[in-house]
């Protein structure tokens, strides 16, 4: 006697277990939010400090390479430094700036309808309509609330950043145990490593740009002293994980700002030209340098993404969207069976791989 699996005499069987699973997931992800996102954000750092370990550990003083001891000191110091830095200027910004975003929403309006009044707008009721509803105080106050609730969950990411490292050690045998044959094991040791490798290659590589890029833009607003440049900066930072989106959204809020803080226009040319040249210059020759085409995700994804993330977890799922999205393509990519899925997501079919990081380069068409 045989028995078969429901699926087998019902074809909507599978489909329908698929709907209930991504149903069930979808559920989880929105009333767990407040443990996910803190345990996302970890497992980001975790990596970006694994990668820092790797950095490190190519490093020769008087001959010798660095200890592990030594390589996880120091970047777990270089880490800790980073979000000291990110705490102060969150700490030291956001409630000034939330306080002047009324000052800021009054120059807006006044601004707007003085352009109304020159260029005839005034007398086309929908132009005004949507100038009136624009609320640069809200978006400020939620901007604001975002980069707070990083600062509260602090705590949160840390604990679960020490657990990450303390099971890192266990990892492997792990996987000895559950796969007690060599050759199966070594198949997956080797697929693990390639996934690990370009995971941190992305990471690695889009840290570095963002980096660079706010950095730059921190140079060009503080020369016109724009208010909150620290501010902008970490958010440009942030924002350049989403390509394109990203960079025209982290352009504009310190152009605004630029163009209501100042009475000349010199300014907000100089701020605006400048982050737009910056973005352009690191984002589309310096990025593709070394990046490839790893970050090849088609818009129409990313704007899902956005919508999708963003529904289920605010401001903070559409900072994560696309990292989550990217690292997501770069897994479904190494399986077979998943493979045409990596395909989709990709801009134009192709997806090539560059892992300079790791001290080698292949590329790879699908």
């Amino acid at each position: 006697m045989s028995f078969s699996h429901p699926s087998d005499k019902h074809p909507l069987y599978t489909t329908a277990l698929s709907f209930f699973i991504l149903f069930a997931v979808s559920t989880l992800l929105v009333l767990g939010q407040r443990l996910l996102i803190p345990f996302v954000v970890a497992l980001f750092l975790w990596y970006l400090v694994n990668m820092l370990v790797g950095l490190f550990g190519r490093l020769k003083i008087f001959g010798f390479h660095l200890p592990a001891w030594l390589r996880y000191l120091a970047a777990g110091a270089v880490l800790a430094v980073a979000v000291i830095i990110v705490i102060r200027i969150i700490t030291s910004s956001v409630g000034e700036l939330i306080s002047s975003a009324p000052s800021y929403q009054q120059a807006f309006q006044r601004m707007a309808w003085q352009l109304q009044e020159r260029y005839e707008f005034v007398h086309i009721p929908e132009i005004s309509q949507f100038i009136a509803e624009i609320r640069v105080a809200n978006y400020i106050r939620t901007l604001a609330g975002a980069f707070s609730g990083f600062v509260g969950n602090l705590g949160l990411i840390t604990i679960f950043l020490l657990f990450l490292f303390l099971e890192q050690r266990y990892f492997s045998a792990k996987i000895n145990a559950l796969m007690p044959d060599a050759d199966n094991r070594a198949k997956l040791y080797e697929l693990l490593a390639d996934i690990d490798t370009d995971i941190r290659t992305y990471i690695g590589i889009k840290t570095a740009t963002s980096l660079l890029t706010a950095i730059a833009s921190y140079i060009v607003m503080s020369y016109v002293n724009l208010d909150f440049a620290g501010f902008w900066a970490l958010l440009i930072f942030v924002l350049n994980y989403i390509p394109n989106i990203g960079s025209i959204v982290a352009t504009l809020f310190p152009s605004l700002l630029a163009l209501v803080q100042f009475d000349t226009l010199t300014p907000f040319l100089i701020v605006g030209g400048g982050v737009t040249l910056i973005q352009f210059l690191i984002g589309q020759i310096i990025e593709p340098l070394f990046a490839g085409k790893t970050l090849n995700v088609t818009p129409l994804a990313i704007i899902f993404s956005l919508v999708i993330w963003g529904m289920m977890w605010g401001i903070a799922g559409a900072f994560l969207c696309v990292p989550i999205l990217v690292i997501s393509m770069i897994i479904l990519y190494h399986f077979e069976s998943t493979r045409w899925l990596a395909i989709l997501l990709s801009q134009n079919g192709r997806i090539a791989r560059r892992t300079r990081l790791a001290g080698a380069q292949t590329t790879d068409q699908a």
